[in-house]
């Protein structure tokens, strides 16, 4: 199996946990707080959502404009952090169903980006501060990023099902 296909399965694995984190939750806990004392569990759940369309545009600047990372500092990760947190706190927005829309439409779009990545394009890396996003501190590489669904995935899954288990 080649890189292409690995990274295929690997957020076709993803999407499946997803779905069925989605099913453990009713809906009518997406208003209690989740394991992150800033957001509720809804919150946590738009934010993957959202996670997916903001990874393709990382892909694309990596293989595209890579010089953007240079931007990158204190002040840009505030503003980030603050439109994350602006997005997740949409409760009209968080149900079932937009949350499946989203993620499916998120997911679609990552297909879509892997399918066009270029064998040159698999050496292509920037340095992410830690500031920006620490699970990705250092060195990324557009592989890194794909991989980085699953890690995210997993660190907000967790958050859920930790407060669920209590």
């Amino acid at each position: 199996m080649g890189l292409k296909e690995d990274l295929a399965q690997e957020l076709e694995v993803t999407r499946q946990n997803f779905h069925h984190l989605l099913d453990s939750v009713p809906e009518a806990l997406y208003v209690h707080p989740s394991d992150n004392p800033a957001w509720t569990i809804g919150d946590v759940l738009f934010h993957l959502t959202i996670g997916l369309p903001a990874l393709r545009v990382e892909i694309w600047m990596i293989r595209s404009t890579p010089w953007i990372f240079k931007l990158l500092n204190d002040r840009t990760s505030q503003i980030f952090n603050w439109g994350n947190a602006l997005f997740a706190r949409q409760p009209k927005r968080i149900t079932r169903q937009r949350l499946l829309k989203a993620y499916e439409a998120g997911h679609a779009g990552l297909m879509s980006s892997l399918r066009r990545v270029r064998e040159g394009d698999w050496g292509k890396s920037v340095n992410y501060p830690a500031a920006f996003v620490s699970e990705l501190a250092g060195v990324v590489t557009v592989e890194r990023l794909f991989r980085y669904v699953t890690l995210h995935f997993e660190v907000h899954a967790k958050q859920i099902e930790d407060v669920l288990k209590k």
